[in-house]
């Protein structure tokens, strides 16, 4: 036997209480293990010392005293109106009811409490599946014979963006940044222009607007780095940042490039 199980016995051990194998069992025991033999030994000093107290002896009066309490309480209950049926039932239903009761209000305030720390994580996919819905509408419709001449409103370019507004903000498709960019796609009816590039980096804040922080590479026209300035500060440059669920600052890298093509190829 293990230590554990031993000691779960040693009561009845020193008391003689116990089955003739168990034991032997504590015995074999007891000879190996002399942390148990010291417990042993402490129990049957204990023992003997509660055998040489003096039993206490009850008051004279004690018989006629309880006696006499249940009387009392006998003739007390007898004086007693009997309980309505309304009264019988809710004491036979109480205990029954009460357990119950603690346990649906406990359950109540846990789904209150998971409900009140779960809702911002509903609320964002709900937005979630709005934007997709939204995105979702755009794509049937193109599929469906969607008018190219028709103006992209900055909210459903963003919801066509929404796996990615968050580490790139989308562009205001009606801003002067974008109509500058589409410039700069257009061919020219000067094939000999040089094409030009440069890598600038902004500041996009809240609203959509954005400023220049610094110049990476300039281009070799400086018009080209004016009229970027320009755009950024005619109008939002981007959309705002509730729509591409960003954070409300963001710093941006561009790299614009100018190609210049005969339009006669076209």
């Amino acid at each position: 036997m293990l230590c554990e199980e031993t000691r779960q016995s040693l009561s009845q051990y020193v008391d003689d209480c116990v089955s003739l194998p168990a034991r032997v069992a504590i015995d074999e025991h007891l000879d190996r293990c002399p942390v148990c033999r010291d417990e042993v030994i402490e129990l049957r000093a204990l023992r003997r010392r509660l055998s040489l107290l003096t039993a206490p002896t009850p008051p004279a009066n004690l018989a006629a005293t309880i006696s006499n309490a249940l009387a009392i309480e006998a003739a007390a209950r007898r004086q007693q109106p009997p309980p309505s049926l309304g009264q019988r039932i809710v004491r036979f239903i109480e205990p029954w009811v009460m357990p119950y009761s603690a346990g649906s209000f406990a359950s109540v305030l846990m789904f209150f409490l998971m409900f009140t720390a779960l809702r911002p994580h509903f609320v964002a996919l709900r937005e979630a599946a709005a934007q997709q819905r939204g995105t979702v509408f755009m794509i049937q419709t193109m599929d469906g014979g969607y008018d190219l001449y028709q103006p992209i409103t900055a909210e459903g370019f963003a919801a066509s963006r929404g796996a990615v507004t968050v580490e790139s903000p989308t562009l205001n498709p009606v801003g002067a940044r974008a109509a500058l960019t589409t410039s700069y796609a257009r061919p020219s009816a000067n094939a000999n222009s040089e094409a030009d590039d440069m890598i600038v980096v902004t500041n996009v804040f809240f609203n959509g607007s954005a400023s220049l922080v610094d110049v990476v590479q300039p281009p070799r026209d400086k018009h080209m780095l004016a009229d970027f300035e320009s755009a950024l500060r005619q109008n939002a440059a981007f959309v705002p940042a509730s729509l591409d669920r960003r954070p409300d600052t963001m710093r941006v890298v561009f790299a614009v490039q100018k190609v210049d093509v005969d339009e006669r190829n076209f």
